[in-house]
């Protein structure tokens, strides 16, 4: 396949709008680009323009599973240059909506196994693509793969998200929670005839806060680098200035770790709650919207040491421009770890990925690694992948893939 044509797939995919949703397009392009290539590929539809895909080459043992997702987060037009979702080359950077978040992987991981297939490349094993709908919210997509078997066999995973020349073996969980208060309107110069909603929850949040801190307090996960992360993110309360409002609402979101469970937490809340409805008169009531548990891989599976030796001479000869030099040095000092040219380094994330569904029975000691093209520009407005990291992982894919089915180490 000559570059034109790869360039053409990530295009395709772009121009697709799949923002939190319209999956299914995704799907069925993808279908016919394999169909042409004699891959069998199949398309799982579920509910309305959503769906998975599932594809595979070679046969038998080992399964390495290699997985991306279909949809993207949303964009505000106005902070754009150009048409979101319509590919754009400004250099080096080939610009789009889920150019690098996570089209360019997704794209990789098909164009490989293509090429794979038609250079006849001896494969010792199988590896299967899970393209996956819903990441960006709850990873639903990979959920479902996971209850229809398709990772019961797998031996090693890895996630084409956008890391560029680092490696990701280990996520944190996460703990999404909608607080709803429930009071009685009145005219605020009569306070004592209505119920504050909103007073009430912002006080419960207080609390909740605090008693959060206690349970987390210098608690820390090496691998991670992080703490229990806490935010409050969403607050909607009232509608008129001079009226007792009637109804609040708040969403939290935690980043767990595995030293203190998402079980804990959420009791934390559930009591904290009890304790202040009773004693203040309040109707605050929780639903946890997701919980999914953080994940820690093998810092020495064999998957990871390959990429490290096998990825090594590619980092080597990547040329950063100054900018993303200082980008990467400051994602790299948040994290804790120190980038050099000579060894792909391998790290933990708050951030999640799909990972956390497909490994919800081996949470802890897994061969997974999350290692894909891309930078930091991830969800925002001109969002860009540099075409020669997007087409140099493809050739690296394709020496990656056949060493870990063949064995090597």
């Amino acid at each position: 396949m000559e570059r034109p044509e790869k360039i053409e797939i990530l295009r395709q995919l772009v121009k697709i709008q799949s923002v939190n949703g319209n999956e299914l397009a995704v799907a069925e392009y993808l279908k016919k680009v394999f169909d042409r290539a004699q891959i069998k590929a199949q398309v799982l539809p579920v509910g309305h323009d959503r769906a998975n895909l599932v594809a595979e080459i070679g046969s038998g043992s080992p399964v390495l599973a290699v997985s991306g997702h279909m949809d993207t987060v949303a964009v505000e037009r106005a902070d754009w240059n150009q048409d979101p979702f319509t590919l754009t080359t400004v250099g080096d950077q080939l610009i789009g909506r889920g150019s690098c978040d996570m089209k360019s992987g997704l794209a990789a991981l098909v164009i490989a196994m293509i090429e794979l297939k038609e250079q006849q490349v001896p494969l010792n094993g199988t590896i299967r693509l899970l393209a996956t709908y819903g990441e960006e919210f709850a990873e639903q997509g990979a959920a479902d793969l996971t209850t229809a078997g398709y990772m019961q066999d797998v031996t090693a995973l890895m996630i084409a998200e956008p890391t560029g020349y680092n490696i990701c073996y280990a996520q944190a969980g996460s703990v999404d929670i909608t607080l709803t208060s429930k009071g009685q309107t009145a005219h605020s110069s009569m306070p004592k005839m209505g119920n504050n909603a909103v007073a009430h929850l912002v006080n419960a949040l207080v609390q909740i806060q605090e008693n959060v801190k206690k349970l987390t307090a210098g608690i820390k996960n090496d691998v991670l680098n992080t703490e229990t992360l806490f935010n409050i993110d969403v607050f909607h309360g009232g509608n008129q200035v001079n009226t007792i409002p009637n109804l609040a609402k708040a969403q939290i979101s935690m980043r767990t770790i595995p030293e203190v469970s998402n079980d804990a937490l959420i009791k934390t809340f559930e009591t904290t709650l009890a304790q202040f409805n009773v004693a203040h008169g309040s109707e605050i009531s929780l639903k946890v919207e997701m919980s999914v548990q953080p994940v820690v891989g093998d810092p020495d599976g064999r998957m990871l040491k390959l990429i490290q030796r096998l990825g090594q001479p590619y980092l080597a000869q990547t040329k950063f421009t100054p900018a993303e030099l200082k980008i990467t040095e400051l994602a790299a000092k948040s994290m804790g770890m120190t980038i050099t040219n000579q060894t792909i380094p391998a790290v933990g994330a708050a951030g999640g990925t799909d990972a956390r569904q497909f490994l919800i029975d081996q949470p802890a000691g897994a061969d997974y690694t999350v290692f894909g093209p891309g930078n930091f520009t991830s969800h925002q407005a001109n969002e860009s992948i540099s075409a020669s990291m997007y087409l140099d992982f493809i050739k690296l894919y394709e020496e990656l893939f056949p060493a870990y089915l063949n064995g090597e180490g």
